[in-house]
C-alpha cells in the first residue's frame, strides 16, 4: 500500500525544495502535516521508518525525512525507528532512466536493527518518482523479516 498527499508542483514543490535545499527547517511541520493528512488510522504498534538521506546531503545539517518521521510518529502516537541505513552515497535524481534508478536502488539500504515480523512498518519519503527507492527499502525490510511494509510520500513527481 502506498499513500500520497499530492503532486510535486506549485506550492508543494516550493515547500519541499525550501526544506531540502535551502535549510528552511520550519517547513518540516508543514510537510509532516501534509503527510499525516494522507495516512489512514495506523495500529498502535506501527513503526514510522524514514528513508535516510545520503551522507552527501547531510551537509544541510539534518536528515530531512528523519525530522518529519519523528514528528509524525509523535503525533500519531506510534513508534519511530531509523531501521534503514544508507550503504552508499548515490543520489537517485542523478539517474537518467527508470531502469538505472531501479538498478541503483538495489544497493541503497541495509537494516541496522532487528525487526518484529508482526508490526506494520510505514516507510516515508518526500517524493515518489519511479518507486525504486521505496521498493528497495521495502524489500530490505522484508528480507530482514518484516511481513507488513507499507509506504507514504508527500508528493508524486510528474502528472500521472
Amino acid at each position: 500500500m502506498l499513500w500520497c498527499f499530492g503532486y510535486r508542483r506549485g506550492s508543494i514543490a516550493k515547500i519541499i525544495d525550501d526544506y531540502k535545499f535551502r535549510r528552511v527547517q520550519a517547513a518540516a511541520g508543514i510537510l509532516g502535516d501534509l503527510l499525516d493528512s494522507a495516512l489512514p488510522e495506523l495500529p498502535a504498534d506501527a513503526v514510522i521508518v524514514p528513508i535516510p538521506t545520503t551522507s552527501r546531503n547531510m551537509r544541510r545539517g539534518y536528515d530531512h525525512m528523519r525530522l518529519i518521521a519523528k514528528d509524525l510518529a509523535r503525533k500519531r502516537k506510534v513508534g519511530y525507528s531509523s531501521l534503514l541505513r544508507r550503504r552508499n552515497n548515490v543520489v537517485q535524481h542523478a539517474a537518467r532512466s527508470s531502469r538505472q534508478r531501479k538498478r541503483q536502488a538495489k544497493e541503497f539500504f541495509e537494516v541496522s536493527q532487528s525487526v518484529d515480523p508482526k508490526k506494520l512498518y510505514v516507510i516515508i519519503d518526500d517524493i515518489f518518482t519511479t518507486g525504486s527507492t521505496l521498493a528497495a527499502a521495502a524489500g530490505c525490510l522484508r528480507e530482514a523479516g518484516a511481513e507488513n511494509v507499507q509506504a507514504a510520500v508527500i508528493a508524486r513527481h510528474g502528472n500521472i
